[in-house]
Parts: structure tokens; C-alpha cells; sequence
């Protein structure tokens, strides 16, 4: 199983820090691939549209083993916020590829405004992005997305401080991501035939959990609940999500539109 981790608004690939080796061991697996979005890391240079469909198929472009129908090449993906967003498009356009998708504290307009971007998170993200020193400014996001002490949160920071210098984000950039977030909408649950799950965090500053909640009832799953990490839950306990995502790809997988076909053909 070839497994895609996306991450979310303005963070790269780095940003998943131990989580990407401890999901590998965990899933006894070779093949995980870390994609940046369009405007983050590696890809900062490419100025996104504000649209999920769009960045969705510009992560493809980078990754064009997630078009190929191949039965020996199948794809799960893990998404964090605006990267759950990308997930569920993904599986819509490559159904026969992408079997299973997990999404973790993502939002759609199934949710009001209000509770996708809390509006005392937004306007401390907006300070934020004005603080000058870079491990300030990494602080200051860490306060809203994660329940690490403050002693970790800071060697965190240092460490997002040396990506953010070593690769700047736009603001433009990351304006256009935000826009995109705010404006997905769920595809229809008719159109979408992975397997799904969805993982909140019930202390998540940025993003109520109802979000992630919402979601999961559009497609008639079940949502696991954190009970005391932040928005970035692989950062806070990455060996609770990587044993969450374990046992849900364990399970017997009957009834996919892989499934269906194979017992046609």
C-alpha cells in the first residue's frame, strides 16, 4: 500500500517532523510519500489558485502514480486540514486508485464560518503573521494549534523557525490557500466510494472539532475524537493517530468500488 501524507494550510512536509518515520514503522510500510502544496516548501515558488480541485490536481502533477489505474498501486492518503480537503478531491477524481483516505481536523461550508476559523484564532493568526522574529512568530502559531507544553512548543518553534527561513511562504500564497479552504464544498457522498475516516481533536484552537464531526456524518462515518491534543494532532501524540489509522486499515475492506468491480469482471 502506497500511502500520501498532506499537510495543511501554509505548512510543508517538514512539518510533520517524527510522525513520517513512526508511520512508516508503524504501517510496515516503504512507500510514504510527503507532497508540499502549491505556495509551501519545495513548492513555495508556485503561486496556488484559491481552489481545493485545483491544488488537488497540482499535487497529481507531482505524484502521477496517483492517476495510473494500476491494481498493484494503491494509494491511501492522510490529510490535515486543508490536506483532508485535498484528500476527499482526490478520492473523487481517482476513485479505482484511492482506496482509503483519513482526514484529520478538517472544516467544509458544511460548517459555519464561525466555527472552521474560531474568530479569536483568526485575528492572533493575523498577529502572528506580523511578528518579525521567526521563532516568535512560530510560537505564537504553535499557541493556537498545539497542546505541547511550552517547552516543547518551543523547540518546535526553533525547528519551524529554520524551515520558514530556509523556505519563506508568501503572505499572497497563503492568502490564496486560506481562500481555497474557505470556499471547498464536500463532493456528494454518491460520488465518493473510499473508505473513509475522520479524527478530531477535542482541544482544537483553530478549528472546532464540529467541523471534522460535519464531514463525517456527509458520508455516514464515524468521527475518533482526541481528547486533549490541538489542531496539529500529529505533532501533539503522532503514536495515537498512527495507531488510530493501524487498526482502520486493518479492518476488512468489502464493499469498495474495487471490490464491486473485480466481482463484475
Amino acid at each position: 500500500m502506497n500511502w500520501l501524507l498532506l499537510r495543511g494550510l501554509a505548512r510543508e512536509q517538514r512539518h510533520w517532523y517524527e510522525f513520517r518515520d513512526l508511520f512508516a514503522a508503524r504501517m510496515g510500510s516503504d512507500s510514504v510519500v510527503l507532497v508540499d502544496l502549491a505556495g509551501a516548501g519545495s513548492e513555495r515558488t508556485t503561486l496556488p489558485r484559491p481552489s481545493v480541485p485545483w491544488l488537488a490536481r497540482d499535487v497529481v502533477r507531482r505524484v502521477p502514480a496517483l492517476a495510473e489505474p494500476r491494481a498493484a498501486d494503491r494509494w491511501s492518503v492522510v490529510g490535515l486540514s486543508l490536506g483532508g480537503m485535498l484528500a476527499l478531491e482526490l478520492c473523487t477524481m481517482y476513485p479505482l486508485q484511492i482506496e482509503a483516505a483519513v482526514i484529520v481536523n478538517s472544516s467544509s461550508r458544511l460548517t459555519s464560518a464561525r466555527a472552521r476559523l474560531r474568530p479569536d484564532a483568526a485575528l492572533r493568526l493575523a498577529r502572528a503573521a506580523c511578528i518579525r522574529d521567526p521563532v516568535q512568530r512560530e510560537l505564537a502559531i504553535l499557541g493556537l494549534t498545539s497542546a505541547l507544553p511550552d517547552a516543547e512548543r518551543l523547540l518546535y518553534a526553533r525547528r519551524a523557525a529554520e524551515f520558514a527561513r530556509d523556505a519563506p511562504a508568501s503572505r499572497w500564497a497563503v492568502a490564496l490557500q486560506l481562500l481555497a479552504a474557505g470556499r471547498f464544498r464536500p463532493p456528494a457522498r454518491a460520488r465518493l466510494h473510499a473508505r473513509l475516516a475522520f479524527v478530531c481533536s477535542r482541544h482544537d484552537g483553530l478549528v472546532n472539532p464540529r467541523c471534522t464531526r460535519d464531514l463525517a456524518a456527509r458520508f455516514g462515518a464515524a468521527c475518533e475524537e482526541h481528547p486533549w491534543a490541538g489542531h496539529d494532532l500529529p505533532l501533539d501524540d503522532p503514536a495515537w493517530l498512527c495507531d488510530h489509522i493501524a487498526r482502520f486499515a486493518a479492518r476488512d475492506q468489502p464493499g469498495t468500488l474495487r471490490d464491486h468491480a473485480a466481482a463484475s469482471a
